[in-house]
């Protein structure tokens, strides 16, 4: 069984499929067919492709993007999924409106690559995750520790959040990428671990 991980913005057509699409590349090729990748917007551009200033990392990188569409989020399709990684902290909540239970299994990208981080300076997480059978058994664990450490490491407003690039230079573009490609590979490291 595949851990389904999506990420959310608010078009699904700069942030999301960006961070969706490189982390669903690099997480196959660390744990090949262990992941599911998908994302959604919160006021998405339904069937809008990725917008070019996303495109360009992607094609530097080597990732296929042509196939992507942009969805709307809903309350069935959040029925599936094991981790949500919001773009900011107001798409979290967008998310927990329709899937309050999701509140221990929601982070924003940032964040929860923060909280990796920091768990690791409380227990390592070889410790932590000790008796987990799997990326599956792994994910089921993780969230629920992350949620522990999120009342322990507090950071300022907007520290958490992915810069908004719609509508701007590449330059915004550029930097919206260093911070998911950062995250990314955080999230990427811990599984690489095992």
């Amino acid at each position: 069984m595949s851990v389904r991980i999506l990420t959310v913005c608010t078009g699904n057509i700069c942030r999301s499929p960006y961070a969706h699409l490189l982390l669903g590349h690099r997480l196959e090729q660390v744990r090949p067919g262990a992941f599911e990748v998908s994302s959604a917007g919160v006021g998405a551009l339904v069937d809008h492709p990725v917008d070019p200033g996303s495109v360009v990392h992607l094609e530097f990188k080597g990732i296929e993007h042509a196939d992507f569409a942009a969805r709307q989020i809903s309350e069935r399709m959040l029925d599936d999924v094991d981790l949500v990684l919001a773009m900011t902290v107001e798409h979290r909540r967008a998310v927990l409106s329709y899937a309050p239970r999701l509140l221990k299994r929601c982070f924003t990208l940032k964040e929860i690559a923060r909280l990796i981080d920091a768990a690791e300076q409380t227990q390592p997480w070889t410790e932590r995750l000790e008796g987990c059978d799997g990326p599956d058994e792994r994910w089921a664990r993780i969230p629920a520790e992350l949620a522990r450490e999120r009342g322990r490491h507090r950071v300022d407003e907007g520290a958490d959040d992915v810069a908004d690039p719609y509508r701007r230079s590449q330059d915004h573009f550029d930097t919206m990428a260093r911070e998911v490609d950062e995250a990314v590979e955080t999230i990427v490291g811990l599984e690489a671990r095992f």
